[in-house]
């Protein structure tokens, strides 16, 4: 968790992602998701249409090659308004941005985010350029960051996505990012650098996020 935290603060995570990473009490009780969008908020069932577009579990193969499911530990949505959490995008003419998110803890500074973005009527749709460019800038803005590098790979059915690897904080960071219906989808996967780290471990495991986020059926 600490790991995670200190990867928030370097700032290169989007404020939209940086409370599901860190996993600490940044929801809003009293965020209203119908109203002008005037400050940032987000809180569980904030918009529930796009909650139900989220991964709902990652499922893996547990002990004599049974299935294991595991659950997220958050599930939530919110939006940006300000120009800080907006950084990049505001110059493509957004004023609002919508996303949701869930987020596996694995404690230890060890995390995965799977999440979906959007915007409302009345806003230019989203582009996954937009994203990889608002990923990119806050990447090299940070001091933390190192060994920042990004591929075109092909991850199964999400076809070519757009790959960011870097060292931040003693922590594998990659953030995927790829066009969805109506959207953009975006994993983003931290594994904390210690001796027992797998880097291999790392890449199975963002694949793993990538290829269920994508095989969603579309609503």
């Amino acid at each position: 968790m600490t790991r995670l935290r200190a990867l928030a603060r370097a700032g290169w995570l989007p404020l939209a992602l940086a409370s599901w990473i860190t996993a600490c009490g940044l929801s809003q009780p009293s965020f209203d998701p119908s109203g002008p969008c005037t400050t940032d908020g987000r809180t569980p069932g904030a918009y529930p249409d796009l909650e139900a577009r989220l991964l709902p579990s990652i499922v893996g193969t547990g002990p004599g090659g049974q299935p294991n499911v595991v659950l997220p530990t958050t599930v939530d949505s919110g939006r940006s308004c300000s120009a800080k959490a907006l950084s990049t995008l505001a110059s493509h003419g957004l004023s609002e941005l919508r996303f949701a998110g869930a987020t596996w803890d694995q404690g230890g500074g060890d995390g995965t985010v799977s999440a979906f973005f959007t915007t409302p009527p009345g806003q230019p749709a989203l582009q996954a350029a937009w994203m990889e460019e608002f990923y990119e800038t806050g990447a090299r803005a940070s001091t933390k960051t190192e060994n920042i590098t990004i591929t075109r790979p092909t991850i199964g059915p999400a076809g070519e996505v757009f790959r960011l690897d870097t060292i931040n904080d003693l922590s594998y960071q990659t953030i995927v990012v790829w066009p969805a219906t109506d959207g953009v989808r975006v994993v983003i996967l931290a594994t904390r650098v210690d001796p027992n780290a797998s880097k291999p471990a790392h890449d199975a495991a963002v694949e793993l996020a990538v290829t269920q986020s994508a095989t969603l059926a579309q609503p």
